[in-house]
């Protein structure tokens, strides 16, 4: 084998997701979940069309099987931060609209427009720059202006460059397409909404008078839910929304409007009497203080649970349970009420008999965002679509 050669093998070795599939450890996603809360935000913001964001692996989600349950459940185009994210969807043979809403090099301007995306521009100089690799193109680049009204991410805040941009894309129909002006609210999930009517009446400011393109989209998901009268929603973005994630995590509106699309199960796979006086798990953080059934369940923070998890309770049997002493990497230890079966299910995330553990419980017991919790779900969690 020669050098270049075996580069590209560990190259193609190391681009491999291994998946965990010969444990009792899954994460399943419900499309009626997904297809309700789709239905929520339809019904909220009145829109046309709706972008389902599943950007970041879909928020941990994963890509392809949201993707799917998106598109099946009403949402008529996907959102994604990179590239590669809308070529792992074209390769799936998805076809629907895909925007990048991350800016990309204008080195990459010609296979995206091959591929149909929409691409997110936030400067003339960059159209400029992409022109050259789109002087034979075989279909013009789909191109959404970005705004910036007060995020500071990305996007002009230059009315006559955006005007300019707009004129500059009118002229060369045969690179470009007009096909999106955006923006991105900072502060649309919030109780206090001073900041967020600046950035509207910025929008106005930047934006009226100016021709528009099919789709202008500046609702993402607290937008689309509390503030429809006030922006346009034909066209929405929505993240957080789609997961059963309540935007404001409760302050503005109770979050049982949503629905859980997520069910995180595994089981017992070893059960023991532990005598009084006992440790558990690493630096025995955890002392038995009467002997105490322990059952050790195959996740861990190497899964992607946080490691301030200890002391939260995942259902057996529809009974709270413990997590004792540190999470490991690749198990958890509870305390049992008793000396039940290896296999007894263990639900993690999702419903058992009359009780539920929703990631909003795991952000109140450890302090970080429901989805800041749910991004870090490792590669190896199988992911399965349900009903």
């Amino acid at each position: 084998m020669n050098a270049l050669s075996h580069c590209d093998t560990i190259r193609k070795e190391a681009d491999t997701m291994v998946v965990a599939r010969h444990r009792p450890t899954r994460l399943l996603i419900s499309q009626k979940a997904i297809t309700h809360n789709i239905a929520v935000v339809q019904k909220a913001a009145q829109a046309r069309f709706i972008f389902a964001a599943v950007k970041d692996n879909a928020y941990g989600f994963g890509l392809l099987p949201v993707s799917q349950a998106a598109l099946h459940g009403g949402a008529q185009g996907l959102a994604v931060a990179v590239v590669d994210d809308g070529l792992a969807l074209r390769e799936a043979g998805i076809t629907a609209p895909i925007l990048i809403m991350s800016l990309i090099s204008a080195t990459d301007a010609r296979l995206c427009a091959e591929q149909h995306f929409i691409v997110t521009v936030a400067s003339l100089s960059w159209l400029q720059e992409a022109a050259a690799y789109l002087a034979d193109t075989p279909a013009p680049l789909l191109v959404s202006l970005a705004v910036d009204t007060g995020m500071a991410r990305i996007g002009t805040r230059d009315r006559a460059e955006l005007a300019a941009s707009i004129q500059y894309l009118q002229e060369r129909p045969a690179q470009f397409t007009y096909q999106g002006l955006m923006t991105h609210f900072a502060d649309s999930d919030i109780v206090a909404t001073d900041y967020f009517h600046r950035q509207v009446a910025r929008w106005h400011t930047l934006t009226d008078g100016l021709p528009e393109p099919p789709m202008v989209h500046v609702a993402n998901s607290g937008a689309a839910i509390y503030h429809a009268a006030e922006v346009p929603t034909d066209v929405v973005r929505i993240g957080t929304a789609l997961y059963g994630l309540e935007p404001s995590e409760g302050t503005v509106r109770p979050d049982d409007y949503l629905a859980q699309i997520e069910r995180l199960e595994s089981e017992l796979i070893m059960v023991k009497k532990v005598p009084a006086g006992e440790g558990v798990s690493y630096g025995h953080t955890y002392m038995t203080d009467t002997d105490q059934w322990i059952g050790t369940v195959p996740i861990g923070y190497g899964d992607g649970l946080n490691i301030k998890l200890r002391g939260f309770s995942v259902l057996i049997n529809g009974q709270p349970c413990p997590i004792v002493g540190k999470l490991t990497m690749d198990a958890m230890m509870v305390r049992l009420p008793g000396p039940l079966p290896v296999h007894t299910p263990v639900t993690i995330l999702g419903q058992d008999g009359d009780r539920r553990i929703t990631l909003a419980d795991m952000a109140k017991f450890t302090g970080i965002a429901a989805w800041d919790l749910s991004i870090q779900f490792s590669d190896r969690l199988p992911r399965l679509l349900t009903d």
